[in-house]
């Protein structure tokens, strides 16, 4: 049993402080797999103690052992043993109907401020470099690709054979994608940017990314704190809805999906 099921079994036998750990736990899991337990109190505001005491009375060792669940959860996906009938009867579907849940948080929780301050600094910037690293890439790829389309001078930062970032000054802007497990490429290449004086934004599943200190403006997807696979629809419907803000904004809805390119017109 994974460390969100222990949490739920036990929660209504908690005290008020150990209760208050467990909330926190099941609504940022990241918290707890990249803090130790002395950050984490302090982040909750209640004794370190009470870390170590949460740790056992939800059925752990210690916190060292949930804090590799947390890990081991976080790395594995959405799991088919945890589906109720109707999802154990068709799997598929158990699995699009959790994603569908995922994205349904995004919609009423995602910072629209925060979303519309991207749309204005991607329109505005001269040139755009986007970054991910390992499973961020394909997102990265996707959302240059797209954009690409709408704006001159969109670049894809390729770790195989890009040096680092270059162009200096705040008229050029470097978008990443950083999740957990935080790859050290792309924060060495925000520092890069910052540097730089570029204007850097941010695309991450944790206000505590450790990229998050380098940015100029985060973008954090409620419903991708969860495990690598289940990010990618989350992700790929904030790029959707950035994508098409952002070619409404420099007058190029039209050149959103370019049909002269294709066999099919």
């Amino acid at each position: 049993m994974a460390y969100r099921e222990k949490t739920m079994q036990s929660f209504e036998s908690l005290t008020p402080g150990l209760k208050k750990v467990g909330e926190a736990l099941i609504a940022n899991p990241i918290l707890f797999a990249t803090k130790p337990a002395r950050q984490i109190a302090e982040v909750l505001g209640v004794g370190e103690t009470m870390i170590v005491r949460f740790s056992k009375a939800v059925g752990f060792g210690g916190f060292g052992d949930l804090q590799k669940d947390v890990r081991k959860t976080l790395m594995a996906g959405p799991s088919l043993v945890g589906m109720d009938d109707e999802g154990r009867t068709n799997s598929f579907a158990g699995v699009i109907k959790s994603d569908i849940q995922n994205l349904q948080r995004t919609s009423e929780e995602l910072d629209a401020e925060s979303a519309q301050m991207f749309v204005e600094t991607i329109a505005e910037a001269k040139t755009m470099q986007v970054v991910g690293y390992y499973q961020s890439f394909p997102f990265a790829h996707w959302f240059a690709f797209l954009l690409n389309t709408i704006k001159e001078d969109v670049s894809l930062f390729r770790p195989e054979t890009d040096i680092g970032i270059t162009k200096k000054g705040p008229a050029h802007c470097v978008l990443i994608f950083s999740y957990y497990r935080y790859a050290l490429g792309t924060i060495r290449l925000a520092e890069e940017a910052k540097a730089n004086g570029n204007r850097v934004l941010v695309i991450t599943d944790s206000s505590l990314s450790p990229v998050v200190p380098h940015a100029d403006r985060v973008l954090v997807l409620p419903g991708a704190e969860k495990s690598a696979i289940e990010k990618g629809p989350v992700t790929l419907s904030v790029m959707n809805a950035l994508l098409l803000h952002i070619a409404e904004r420099v007058g190029k809805l039209d050149f959103i999906n370019p049909a002269n390119q294709y066999f099919i017109q």
